[in-house]
């Protein structure tokens, strides 16, 4: 089963890193905000729901960084949204299966739980990165008055481009499940890029610290 999962990782470790460094062009992505050092390119997946990668530029320490996204029992700390986390399987020190959950941005929709396989790497050009995909396991039920959603790709992207500069990439395509209308999920690009630079200005703040 470990060999099964590690595979998994590896395909979509690849796919993640095709998608951070191809050209806006080549992967047909659309520019749909780019503000305050915040940029968003999306399309649509498989359902129809827009995945997305955003860019921006941050002044973090990239280990740091990494080691406080990687770890899902600490996203709590700096992501307002998220509730919780557990490590189900903890295959090796950079491969780990988390079951966590967290509250919806919008009001009156579920709140989320997820199964994710989860994998930390430094790629040989520096780049340090986080990349996740849900796995549905038995042993792990649904949360009660939660829905499962689905993690088809995650990925957190971060190299020093300067001594005090790292660039940032975070790819996100993410089925929440549930009764939520597309329309209302595929509207929501700005709002998510407050979202990131806030969410990103906390976790720089709180490595910092570390």
């Amino acid at each position: 089963m470990q060999n099964s999962y590690l595979a998994q990782l590896d395909q979509i470790q690849e796919q993640a890193i095709q998608m951070a460094y191809q050209q806006p062009q080549e992967g047909q992505w659309n520019k749909e905000h780019d503000k305050n050092d915040c940029i968003i390119y999306t399309k649509l997946n498989q359902v129809g729901l827009k995945m997305t990668r955003t860019e921006l530029k941050l002044n973090v320490d990239p280990k740091k960084a990494m080691d406080l996204i990687f770890d899902m029992t600490r996203r709590a700390e700096f992501d307002e949204y998220f509730l919780e986390a557990k490590v189900v399987e903890k295959i090796d020190e950079n491969n780990v299966i988390y079951h966590g959950a967290g509250k919806s941005p919008i009001v009156l929709v579920d709140p989320r739980d997820m199964v994710a396989l989860t994998r930390r790497i430094v790629l040989k050009d520096g780049t340090h990165m986080v990349v996740s995909k849900s796995v549905e396991l038995d042993s792990v039920p649904k949360k009660k008055n939660y829905t499962r959603c689905e993690i088809i790709i995650s990925a957190f992207l971060i190299k020093q481009i300067s001594q005090d500069i790292c660039q940032v990439v975070i790819i996100a395509n993410v089925d929440p499940k549930g009764s939520i209308p597309k329309m209302l999920i595929n509207s929501g690009v700005s709002m998510q890029a407050d979202a990131v630079k806030k969410l990103m200005e906390k976790m720089r703040q709180h490595t910092l610290k570390v």
